[in-house]
C-alpha cells in the first residue's frame, strides 16, 4: 500500500513512523510482559481514538458546507458537541505530547477561541446574508476554526492513513510553512 501511493505516504511520514516506533520500543525496555502489553495497547487505543475523531469531523457538515448554506445555530450545536468530544478524548489520551494529544490541545484551543469570538452574538438569530455584520463575523470565525482544526488534522490523518471523503481539497492547508488563512463559503460582497 505504501509503495503504491508515495503521495499519501511521503518519506517524512515513514521516518516519523520509524522514530515513533523506536521511541515506543525503547520505552518498553525493563518492563515486565504485562506492563509492556498495557503500554502497547494504549498506543493502539490512541490510534483508534484518532481515527474516530477524524471520521467524526469528516461527517459533520460544519467542516465543509459553504457558510451561505449553513445554519449558524446548527454549527454552534455541532461545535459544542466537538467541545465535549475533545474534552472526553483528552481525558483518555495518556501521552499529551503525542501527535494526537497535541492535535487535541490545538483543537480545544481553537474551539474555545471560536466560542469566545462569538460570545457577543446570538447565534440562533443570525441572518444568513452576505453583508450582515453578525453573519460576516460568524463566517470569518468559522473559517478560522476550520483552518485551525485542519491544520492539525491533515497531518494526523496522513499519520493514521485516513482519507477525508467530505472535506474538499481546496480547504486543506498547504504545506509551504506560511501562515495560512482559510476561507470557505461567502465572504464580503458575496464572492468566494
Amino acid at each position: 500500500m505504501i509503495d503504491q501511493d508515495e503521495e499519501a505516504f511521503p518519506a517524512q511520514t515513514l521516518v516519523t513512523w520509524k522514530r515513533d516506533h523506536e521511541k515506543r520500543v525503547s520505552g518498553l525496555v525493563g518492563l515486565d510482559l504485562e506492563q509492556s502489553l498495557l503500554r502497547l495497547a494504549e498506543v493502539r487505543f490512541s490510534h483508534d481514538l484518532a481515527r474516530d475523531l477524524l471520521q467524526w469531523l469528516d461527517g459533520h457538515r460544519f467542516m465543509y458546507v459553504e457558510d451561505s448554506r449553513e445554519f449558524p445555530d446548527q454549527v454552534w450545536t455541532a461545535v459544542q458537541d466537538l467541545r465535549w468530544k475533545i474534552s472526553g478524548l483528552r481525558g483518555r489520551v495518556t501521552d499529551s505530547e503525542s501527535s494526537f494529544g497535541a492535535a487535541l490541545a490545538t483543537m480545544d484551543y481553537a474551539v474555545k477561541k471560536f466560542v469566545s469570538a462569538l460570545s457577543d452574538i446570538r447565534v440562533n438569530e443570525i441572518r444568513v446574508t452576505s453583508g450582515y455584520p453578525e453573519f460576516e463575523k460568524f463566517s470569518k470565525e468559522l473559517g478560522v476554526l476550520r483552518g485551525r482544526i485542519l491544520e492539525v488534522c491533515v497531518p494526523l490523518a496522513q499519520e493514521e492513513g485516513f482519507h477525508f471523503e467530505n472535506i474538499p481539497e481546496y480547504m486543506m492547508p498547504k504545506s509551504d510553512g506560511d501562515v495560512l488563512e482559510f476561507r470557505s463559503g461567502l465572504t464580503s460582497g458575496g464572492k468566494k
